[in-house]
């Protein structure tokens, strides 16, 4: 018998069950910011589908805290190429597949959100965009900071505002740290700050 589909507000109520059971709750904090961010940002932006929105926030980190051999037995599997992505972005290529393979839920809109989330992309839809962005204020560094309000106001009112500047602060952290930085952090870089510049 063939299984019914979930709506995407079904699958919000499953993955708000099952998440935290991959997580510490630090982390589960974390994404739930991110989640309440996407779905804001979704609304004020015009993406269709703000609940799609959340949940890509809700599952954007679920496999953060996985060991490694988790990763690349899911991208051995999909047979997905994961060669120059930094150590600390492959959780954003392997959380998709650990969803579709191990709830069967699969939509290209909200896994290209997911990959996208720590990296950015050459090529970003609107979804993109805004969970790359909600990552960015949902981030401890940000929940720390005076600035937070008036960024989360910036982003509001442009959302390349959130993306140039989770740019911005990954180039410097990993400039600091002298570590690579991947093709795509500086595209995304690029593309928001000339975004910015048309704007004002």
């Amino acid at each position: 018998m063939k299984e019914i589909e979930k709506t995407i507000e079904e699958w919000i109520l499953f993955f708000e069950t099952e998440v935290p059971k991959h997580v510490t709750e630090t982390r589960w904090d974390h994404i739930k910011r991110v989640a309440f961010y996407s779905e804001e940002l979704a609304l004020i932006h015009g993406y269709e589908e703000p609940k799609k929105a959340y949940l890509a926030g809700l599952c954007h980190d679920i496999t953060k805290q996985k060991k490694m051999d988790i990763h690349y037995e899911l991208f051995i599997e999909f047979k997905v190429n994961t060669e120059g992505i930094p150590s600390q972005a492959l959780h954003a290529y392997s959380a998709p597949l650990f969803i579709n393979k191990h709830f069967g839920f699969f939509d290209p809109e909200f896994q290209s959100a997911i990959q996208s989330h720590t990296l950015g992309n050459p090529n970003p839809s609107l979804l993109d965009q805004i969970v790359y962005a909600a990552d960015f204020l949902g981030s401890d560094y940000c929940q720390r900071l005076q600035e937070l309000k008036d960024w989360t106001i910036k982003t509001k009112e442009n959302l390349h505002f959130g993306i140039f500047m989770k740019a911005f602060k990954t180039i410097s952290l990993l400039m600091e740290k002298k570590e690579m930085i991947h093709p795509y952090t500086f595209f995304t870089y690029n593309f928001s700050l000339q975004s910015l510049k048309e704007n004002f």
